[in-house]
């Protein structure tokens, strides 16, 4: 990781990552991703024909930031889903505007998504986010996070979807976040089988030695979410820590994964000795 944000790497398709470049290529692969209702300018979101309930989120944004679950109340306001309170349509505006405003010093700037909602089996929204670290096919670790509303709590499990039975010995949570989130007992989903298999799918179909792929477990089946190339998570141990048996071991995977990359389009033919260990290292 340290290799690939430091510009490193031959070729990371990181342009997939994109929202709007992830719907092309789910369409391309034939894996579902959320309707789109609208995108464009926060200003004016409100002039739109919106379904009852939908996503907001800023289309330049990574993660959680500014994500609102919203479902229309009285004439011009909504109940935001995540605390159950009631907010204006001028205040959606203006909390979007703030995003918009941290980013590119322009309230106006930025455009948002407000997308279909999503719910898990039981009806809640939004679903856990379940994240694969992939690398070309192969799973090396699965991270199952419930983070919007309240404390985060983290299921860990390996790449066949069993939970670790050492996991406080591969993963912890950094002190200065003890507050923010908990690993807890990990509970494999009964659509394992179904994750699994679009999570490999997503992964071989994606140039790329190692991506995380996102996906959500919704009774209309599995959606993904986003492809992420640059996850700092782990990289910079101020929330997530792994350890670094886990590390070596993930990082071979990366490594092996990059060896059946030899020979597309883009890749290396072959690395030197040097760029092979700092490579394995990693």
């Amino acid at each position: 990781m340290r290799r690939r944000l430091a510009g490193q790497e031959p070729f990371t398709p990181a342009r997939i990552g994109d929202k709007k470049k992830l719907r092309q290529f789910a369409g391309f692969v034939g894996v579902r991703v959320p309707e789109t209702f609208y995108v464009g300018p926060i200003a004016d979101l409100l002039e739109r024909d919106l379904p009852e309930e939908f996503a907001l989120k800023p289309d330049f944004a990574s993660t959680s930031i500014g994500v609102l679950l919203l479902k229309r109340a009285s004439a011009g306001s909504f109940i935001n889903l995540l605390d159950g309170q009631e907010i204006s349509g001028e205040e959606v505006l203006s909390r979007c505007g703030a995003i918009s405003e941290r980013y590119y010093g322009d309230a106006a700037r930025g455009h948002f998504i407000a997308e279909e909602l999503l719910r898990d089996h039981e009806g809640r929204t939004p679903p856990q986010d379940i994240r694969f670290y992939t690398f070309q096919g192969e799973i090396g670790m699965i991270l199952k996070e419930e983070h919007l509303a309240g404390p985060a709590s983290a299921m860990y499990f390996d790449g066949e979807f069993l939970p670790f039975p050492d996991v406080t010995g591969r993963y912890g949570v950094a002190k200065s976040a003890e507050h923010l989130e908990a690993i807890v007992p990990a509970t494999t989903p009964e659509n394992w089988r179904e994750l699994l298999a679009v999570a490999k799918r997503v992964s071989t179909a994606v140039a790329s030695s190692f991506c995380r792929v996102d996906l959500y477990d919704t009774p209309a089946g599995i959606y993904l979410g986003e492809i992420t190339f640059f996850p700092g998570t782990f990289y910079y141990r101020d929330r997530k820590l792994m350890s670094q048996a886990e590390a070596e071991r993930l990082g071979r995977m990366w490594d092996a994964a990059a060896e059946r990359l030899r020979g597309s389009k883009d890749q290396p033919s072959a690395p030197s000795n040097e760029t092979h260990a700092d490579f394995t290292r990693t």
